[in-house]
């Protein structure tokens, strides 16, 4: 919530957001720190989309009742989540050679909960044929949106998307659909739009945490937005207000240390010296270290533009 606060005061474009996954639970009563992330003043001002993760339709519909009771009226269902521990569990893309288990989910959700449903899903498992094996079944359900990221949860997120499997996927079904995977550049979001023209929704992920500019790029209608002020400038202004935030949420430099961290994992891909930057900041155990290294690199570093030399997302 810290980071979907500070960003949408410091850039434009987005038309809506979507929360970390909550994980589902077993409880006569709900933990109200299951939810804070997505109480709405903590909210960013965009529509927020609650995700919650879970395989079993008694805890989704208890959570996603907490969830309209907070103003929520759509809450997607993440079938699409590609690590192992969430995998062996059959929770996230591990329910997706269980077209079965699915059926019998939504059929109990959907009569059930008082808002609207959508799913996130990839490919497959390993098989992308999996998907395809799905499709009937998420066909017979009313559900809000379909979001695809052409990937199979083995890939994780390396190698290319299979643009040729998701077309097939979109053609068979009868739902809206969302695009989801590798949109990294205003360039590939375009050629993109010209494949599948009759797309209106797609959803961006660690493109833009790479280049928080993305939108802006992508929307021409917004390229005068703050334009009197560098790049650099820009990443640093919104930089010091989500270490503030932090500093404020948190206790101790090791737990913003390691937000922040993150955060450059793939905002340093853009920086001429970002790779020497995050090296360093690896190796830091302080929060003076930090923010020292941090703004000697800012002073000096140049903004490489709307494509990242690599693709971090490609990586893990």
């Amino acid at each position: 919530m810290h980071y979907r606060r500070a960003f949408v005061r410091h850039f434009q474009g987005l038309d809506a957001e979507m929360a970390p996954f909550i994980s589902t639970v077993d409880a006569e009563r709900i933990n109200p720190k299951l939810l804070k992330d997505v109480l709405p003043e903590n909210n960013s001002g965009l529509p927020l989309i609650p995700q919650l993760i879970g395989n079993k339709a008694d805890d989704f519909v208890q959570m996603a009742g907490a969830l309209h009771d907070l103003g929520y009226n759509e809450i997607n269902w993440n079938l699409g989540c590609p690590h192992k521990p969430i995998r062996r569990k059959q929770r996230g893309a591990g329910l997706l050679p269980h077209p079965d288990r699915v059926d019998a989910f939504l059929d109990q959700v959907c009569e059930r909960i008082p808002c609207k449903v959508s799913v996130k899903v990839r490919l497959g498992v390993a098989d992308k044929s999996e998907l395809m094996e799905l499709i009937p079944v998420l066909n017979r359900y009313p559900l809000n949106e379909v979001v695809v990221h052409p990937r199979t949860a083995e890939q994780m997120y390396t190698g290319t998307v299979d643009l040729d499997a998701f077309e097939e996927a979109f053609q068979a079904l009868e739902l809206p659909v969302c695009y989801n995977g590798d949109i990294g550049s205003a360039t590939f979001f375009q050629s993109l739009k010209e494949r599948f023209p009759t797309i209106g929704r797609f959803m961006l992920g660690r493109g833009l945490l790479a280049n928080p500019f993305l939108c802006e790029e992508i929307k021409p209608a917004l390229s005068h937005f703050r334009k009197c002020e560098s790049s650099i400038d820009r990443i640093a202004t919104f930089h010091d207000e989500l270490l503030a935030s932090y500093e404020a949420a948190l206790h101790g430099d090791q737990p913003v240390l390691g937000k922040m961290k993150e955060f450059w994992t793939y905002l340093s891909t853009y920086l001429s010296n970002g790779r020497k930057m995050f090296k360093k900041l690896k190796k830091t155990q302080r929060l003076a270290t930090y923010k020292a290294i941090v703004g000697e690199h800012l002073a000096d570093a140049e903004w490489m533009g709307s494509e990242p030399p690599e693709k971090p997302w490609n990586k893990q």
